[in-house]
């Protein structure tokens, strides 16, 4: 069923955008690949927004007994937890009937065939998979390859079908095998598509939850509890203090946005109904205690001209007394204070950012 949604643009025009559907599926698939969060991570995990690194496209691996598979696309979230998709348009009969039998295949084999080595040679071979832009608390690459290595021999992973419309009875029969499925969660993607002359507009849907559901995976994947402004300090130690005190009055002034997670939290630009993350600030509990780290993810892939002005900001930052520059980003770790000219051109540089990102606008994906 076609349907529309309404736009009010910068010229106070009330604009009717038509929904279109997907032309061929490698578009589709293509589409996933570009912008891995149309994938939305804070409906499948809203208390702890889901991140994914891409580890590759049309991925194959045997069938045991005889045969290959082709999947999609694989993904790995922040918790090293294997993500499966499979992609197909409403037009195809096998949404209805197959993709739910074909999906849990792939997830059965790739437990069978697929281990962290080969997982760990996929993305080191992927020109595009930045593994640090998930590493949310710096934590150590062997780390992250050790939970990898765990949800594979727990067989714990997470099957995605995405879709331009799911079916009623496919969504029936994904929450069917959510709430009978403890390792496992099984879920739906409807993404769809409008668009007028000019412009083209995603919206992304996640189906298959229920509550039992999600309460049940939330005890296998659990992280700790979120933090909130009042935790967060609790959490803080010396220079800490007075660092993130002037952090968070700036950041309200600016009307920045802070989203907080077990150990800290990320910071947020809002701007054209979206965030853009632009770095991380973790207290004394992370994995290397108190520090901030860049985020470039969201610069590089939604905003115009993205690579150009992530390149700017880390430079700027890196003109800061402690910031260092690691894996093409920069960390701050927080031992002491900065003095006035650093915290002058700190914030400078943030509210620089901010404009340059509302200038340029956002990509029409």
């Amino acid at each position: 069923m076609s349907g529309k949604i309404y736009m009010i643009n910068e010229n106070n025009e009330f604009v009717e955008m038509e929904e279109k559907k997907h032309a061929r599926e490698l578009d589709f698939q293509k589409l996933i690949e570009e912008y891995p969060d149309l994938i939305p991570g804070d409906q499948i995990d809203s208390g702890n927004p889901r991140k994914w690194l891409h580890v590759g496209s049309e991925v194959n691996f045997p069938i045991v007994g005889s045969g290959n598979i082709y999947l999609d696309h694989l993904f790995l979230d922040q918790d090293g937890i294997p993500t499966l998709v499979e992609i197909k348009r409403s037009e195809d009969d096998r949404l209805k009937r197959e993709v739910t039998a074909q999906i849990i295949e792939y997830g059965a084999n790739l437990l069978l065939s697929m281990d962290v080595q080969i997982l760990k040679e996929k993305v080191a071979s992927h020109e595009k998979a930045d593994i640090t832009e998930i590493l949310g608390e710096e934590d150590e690459e062997d780390e992250f390859w050790q939970k990898v290595d765990k949800n594979l021999k727990s067989e714990h992973v997470r099957l995605l079908v995405v879709a331009d419309e799911i079916p009623q009875r496919l969504q029936n029969a994904l929450e069917f095998l959510n709430r009978n499925m403890e390792s496992v969660e099984i879920l739906a993607v409807e993404i769809k598509q409008y668009t007028d002359d000019k412009v083209t507009t995603l919206v992304s849907r996640v189906i298959g939850q229920s509550i039992e559901a999600q309460t049940k995976k939330a005890r296998i994947s659990s992280a700790g509890p979120k933090l909130n402004k009042e935790t967060f300090f609790e959490k803080l130690e010396g220079a800490g203090q007075p660092f993130y005190e002037e952090f968070f009055d700036f950041i309200q002034e600016k009307q920045f946005k802070p989203l907080f997670g077990t150990k800290g939290f990320s910071l947020r630009i809002p701007v054209e109904g979206k965030e853009i993350k632009i770095l991380e600030g973790y207290s004394s509990i992370a994995a290397r205690g108190q520090h901030l780290v860049s985020a470039r993810g969201d610069l590089k892939g939604m905003v115009n001209g993205g690579d150009d002005i992530a390149e700017t900001y880390v430079q700027d930052m890196l003109k800061i007394d402690g910031f260092e520059s690691v894996n093409d980003g920069f960390v701050f770790r927080i031992k002491e204070n900065l003095n006035e000219e650093n915290w002058s051109l700190f914030k400078k540089t943030l509210s620089v950012l901010k404009e340059e990102i509302k200038k340029n606008g956002l990509n029409e994906y």
